[in-house]
């Protein structure tokens, strides 16, 4: 498979996350990935599934927004914007986050690793923290 093909086969995956079945990451990740983000390092395509199914509870909305993907003869760079909706943050309300995956790959990715501002995705929005958080950042942008 061309790394085009893989690269669009992850975007595809991502783009409605919650109704894709874990398991269908094997035709995706290596038995050997390694999965990384502010919040977790996972590794094994067992773990990576487990994590994935256990990852979307509480979700009730979840998709992937993808930007033009930069692909090199071994890795990809996919900036995207994650839509989603969690029970526990912002009473259940449509949320946005920006984002970017790095991927390293041969003929399936074995190493993923996102990067994203989890004070953006998580502690801005619990009521009390996140007030403070907006605080202290507004604070440090006129610094």
């Amino acid at each position: 498979m061309s790394r085009q093909a893989l690269i669009q086969q992850v975007q595809e995956y991502y783009t409605d996350f919650l109704v894709r079945d874990p398991a269908d990451l094997a035709g995706i990740y290596s038995e050997e990935v390694v999965f990384c983000d502010p919040l977790r390092r996972v590794e094994g395509l067992p773990a990576l599934q487990a994590h994935f199914a256990h990852m979307s509870r509480g979700l009730t909305q979840c998709r992937f927004q993808f930007e033009k993907a930069s692909i090199d003869h071994d890795s990809a760079c996919l900036p995207w914007h994650m839509h989603y909706a969690h029970q526990s943050l912002r009473g259940g309300r449509p949320l946005r986050l920006r984002g970017c995956s790095l991927l390293r790959c041969s003929d399936k990715v074995f190493y993923h690793e996102d990067f994203f501002d989890l004070g953006a995705m998580v502690y801005e929005q619990v009521p009390l923290l996140g007030t403070l958080v907006r605080f202290f950042k507004a604070r440090m942008e006129r610094s």
